[in-house]
């Protein structure tokens, strides 16, 4: 259990361990919602992707709701590059 101190204008710090562990990064979206007398704190799904380790490596994990990364997409996304 961590303990944060509320601020005079109503804020409250997130321990940078549970920012950590749910990808929080700032300007992200968290929602908060009451259930029985506690609040309940939970990411809007990150509007970018970011890198998670998983067994020993490193994986990009995309955002909730991107579109599927098909051969055909990345083609067309790199197509941009010089």
């Amino acid at each position: 259990m961590s303990i944060s101190r509320l601020s005079t204008k109503g804020q409250l710090v997130i321990p940078s361990r549970f920012r950590q562990a749910l990808h929080l990064r700032p300007g992200d979206r968290v929602s908060i919602k009451m259930e029985g007398g506690k609040l309940v704190l939970q990411p809007e799904g990150a509007a970018r992707a970011r890198l998670v380790e998983e067994m020993g490596r490193k994986v990009l994990v995309a955002p909730r709701g991107a579109l599927p990364m098909t051969a055909a997409r990345i083609k067309d996304i790199l197509s941009d590059f010089p």
